[in-house]
């Protein structure tokens, strides 16, 4: 099949996250299938026009707006159409059922914005998009879909497709990279997310100002990078966290094994992973985390009620969790060693159910034309 990808950003991206490394890692699988894979994105400073990455030809134009319009122009142009366009969507709709043959198409769905709108956005622009969203999926109610988590599919329904045209497969992990550790001696919980808004980082920050009082030797690691980062690092030095609180922003996104790597080495010696975000469409983070026998503390939202069983791979908590819900819950996995040693096992074997051999076949077997 010749296969192309319209994906917003493209791995290579600076702020490409876990919806770029999930397709990367089925366009590789597609690759090593003999398939021919184009993966059509927004430039980014920096970003190369057009490139071939481990057999993926990527090809660049256009900024966040404009890539769109691009990307309907670059499809018309093509003498020879795929036999597949994979049209993803996080947020924003490219509208093929506008321009690309019902059979040639298959809506790839990552995530909704819902929530996340009323953090990205002031009021009322928020409230507006907000309620125009659902309005941009009138043209794809008959176009097949595939998405990866039920929490996705339950939006899309929501939205008004039928249920019937909605398939989820599972998601992959790389238990070559991802693999347990040696626990902290101190109790150790490690962020791991872009710095935005509503990953709500600042809840763990604040958290930790109460978790210190009782365990003086907590340490909290955020990994990520992002516009938030200045407002983190004012956070962390007015509450004299100096000492319990690093930001870890360099050597921590990688797509293989690497020595220079800093993010698997703290999902393997923390004690838990913590994720607050208003949503979600999985958290890939918190699979990679279970892999490396790390439980997840997240919050009651889409995606990450799918991808944390309560009480037996994390602790799930309220929607809007604030800081003192979440330093309660980390002293209490702080002192029951018990609690820890169950949870970690079981995230352990919980990650085992996730390959990319396994959510390739079934992937594969969705999107067959």
């Amino acid at each position: 099949m010749k296969i192309l990808i319209l994906n917003w950003r493209d791995i290579k991206n600076p702020l490409s996250g876990g919806a770029e490394i999930i397709l990367y890692e089925l366009a590789k699988k597609l690759i090593e299938d003999k398939h021919t894979v184009v993966w059509f994105a927004q430039s980014f400073e920096g970003g190369l026009k057009e490139e071939v990455y481990e057999g993926i030809r990527i090809i660049r134009k256009g900024n966040k707006y404009s890539v769109f319009l691009h990307a309907f122009l670059y499809y018309k142009s093509l003498a020879d159409k795929p036999d597949l366009v994979l049209d993803s969507i996080n947020t924003v709709c490219w509208q093929t059922p506008l321009y690309v043959e019902a059979r040639r198409r298959i809506l790839y769905a990552n995530q909704s914005a819902r929530e996340v709108l009323f953090y990205d956005y002031p009021f009322p622009l928020s409230l507006f998009a907000f309620l125009i969203e659902p309005l941009q999926y009138l043209t794809y109610k008959n176009t097949k879909t595939v998405c990866y988590s039920q929490s996705i599919k339950d939006d899309l329904v929501s939205f008004g497709k039928p249920s019937r045209n909605i398939n989820v497969f599972p998601l992959g992990i790389d238990h070559d990279r991802y693999v347990p550790g040696k626990k902290s001696l101190d109790p150790t919980f490690i962020f791991v997310s872009r710095f935005v808004r509503y990953k709500r980082a600042h809840i763990c920050v604040e958290a930790m100002k109460m978790v210190i009082k009782e365990h003086p030797k907590v340490k909290l690691y955020l990994v990520g990078y992002g516009i938030e980062e200045k407002n983190l690092t004012d956070l962390i030095e007015r509450l004299n966290l100096q000492q319990n609180v690093f930001i870890v922003n360099k050597d921590n996104i990688f797509l293989k094994k690497n020595h220079k790597d800093a993010k698997i080495p703290l999902m393997q010696e923390a004690w838990g992973l913590i994720l607050p975000s208003v949503k979600e469409g999985w958290g890939m983070v918190v699979t990679e985390a279970a892999a490396c026998a790390t439980p997840a503390i997240v919050s009651n939202v889409t995606g990450l009620k799918d991808s944390v069983i309560n009480g037996k791979t994390g602790i799930v908590l309220s929607r809007s969790p604030k800081a003192e819900e979440l330093a309660k819950t980390m002293m209490r996995m702080i002192v029951d060693s018990n609690l820890r040693k169950k949870l970690s096992m079981g995230a352990y074997r919980w990650s085992k159910n996730f390959t990319w051999e396994k959510s390739y076949k079934v992937f594969l077997e969705l999107i067959a034309v």
